[in-house]
């Protein structure tokens, strides 16, 4: 049986070119072809579909929540947006809302996000300022990392201290300025910093302004007092400490209101503390 069983294969060979090689392209072509149909069909279909749901009432944007902002108005970021009453949720051009929010110098940050069939979620995150500067525009708000972003509005207070004398202008029209020494401003602010955080006695609250010369040397005024403390070229954390230990001296030795200035650059661990109606002044350690 077995032998019987062989014979009978062999005598009926599978022949492998048994199609000819242009009826093997032909059919491939032919299946490349209803594949192109019907993938393109698919895709047609999806096209259709996405239009129709562009236009679908059901998805019309019945609430923008906002939330995150404190100094721009909910009603400035919905101007900025441009999100038109009964727009489609679905058809909004997330990238180009965000870009056009962020155009505004107190955005930070925008996070979009659709909140399915109808609601527009609206997160911004503000630029926080740390300092004023005096630009060729004015002065402006100063962020953390030294940049220029928005301009004081005639109603704001003076609640930060302002920088003066680095030269700030703006490198095109409606833009904001740029500062040409950052080196200078960055120890700027990082001196505002350790205010921040350091002694009672000298709280960044209280200090009204930073002002540089031609040569890069700072003077400080105080809120309170505004006789010049002259600091010279030392911004660091040791000369903020220093000067503040002189002036918690001057306050409880009831000395404070007679100051007419402090100079920080007089000699090496040594400062001059001047007096009105005193020339030479006093040195303290």
């Amino acid at each position: 049986m077995a032998r019987g069983i062989k014979q009978e294969w062999r005598g009926n060979p599978l022949h492998r070119n048994s199609l000819s090689e242009p009826e093997v392209k032909k059919g491939l072509l032919i299946l490349l072809v209803l594949s192109g149909l019907m993938t393109g069909g698919v895709i047609g279909g999806l096209v259709f579909c996405y239009h129709g749901l562009c236009q679908s009432d059901f998805f019309h944007v019945t609430a923008i929540d906002i939330t995150g902002n404190q100094e721009v108005s909910k009603d400035a970021i919905l101007r900025m947006a441009q999100v038109k009453a009964h727009a489609n949720l679905l058809a909004l051009d997330l990238d180009a809302i965000r870009a056009r929010i962020e155009g505004c110098g107190w955005i930070e940050s925008v996070n979009l996000r659709r909140d399915w069939p109808s609601h527009l979620r609206i997160e911004v995150r503000e630029r926080r300022p740390v300092a004023l500067i005096d630009t060729d525009q004015g002065l402006y708000y100063l962020d953390a990392k030294g940049k220029p972003f928005a301009p004081l509005t005639g109603q704001a207070e003076l609640d930060f201290p302002v920088i003066t004398g680095l030269k700030a202008s703006a490198s095109a029209k409606g833009q904001p300025p740029r500062v040409s020494d950052p080196d200078t401003l960055t120890a700027a602010l990082r001196f505002i910093r350790f205010a921040a955080r350091g002694s009672s006695s000298l709280p960044a609250q209280n200090i009204s302004e930073l002002h540089f010369s031609g040569s890069g040397e700072a003077t400080m005024f105080l809120a309170d007092r505004p006789f010049p403390i002259l600091l010279g070229h030392d911004l660091g954390e040791k000369s903020y400490y220093r000067l503040a230990k002189v002036l918690y001296w001057l306050y409880k030795k009831k000395e404070f209101q007679t100051v007419a200035y402090i100079r920080m650059d007089y000699l090496e661990n040594k400062v001059l503390v001047g007096q009105e109606n005193s020339a030479p002044g006093k040195k303290n350690g």
